[in-house]
């Protein structure tokens, strides 16, 4: 049961993270006029990563066990809803350049998941 939650909990958290971190990009890049096309994959894949080592980190907190695998798994599930979102509605093919991108967020979400297990609760002076 621990892990329906913490599966729950990450999913929402970064849904969440990744509708603010998106929406505070796209107010940027209108405010600034103009950007380069290939920064515009470069900054999407930070903020998703972003988006899942946060998942990651707030959903080991609550659990603290496993946070590799918590972590991982909130990276899975983000990569199963933008893959399917890419190929469902823009019927986009998957390259060469998404196996990196799936490897930097699922890295993301995994160091998430093990820097909130191993996090200490309460740090005395």
């Amino acid at each position: 049961m621990k892990w329906v939650r913490a599966l729950i909990l990450s999913t929402v958290v970064t849904t969440g993270a990744s509708l603010v971190l998106l929406s505070a990009i796209a107010f940027f890049v209108c405010r600034s006029g103009s950007l380069p096309r290939g920064s515009v994959t470069i900054i999407t894949t930070i903020a998703a990563c972003a988006a899942v080592f946060l998942g990651g980190f707030l959903s080991t907190i609550s659990v603290r066990e496993k946070g590799l695998l918590i972590g991982l798994g909130a990276g899975a599930v983000f990569l199963i809803c933008a893959g399917a979102v890419s190929v469902l509605v823009f019927q986009v093919e998957l390259g060469p350049a998404s196996a990196g991108k799936i490897a930097e967020v699922l890295l993301s979400g995994a160091i998430g998941g093990v820097l909130g297990a191993n996090r200490k609760s309460k740090v005395k002076f």
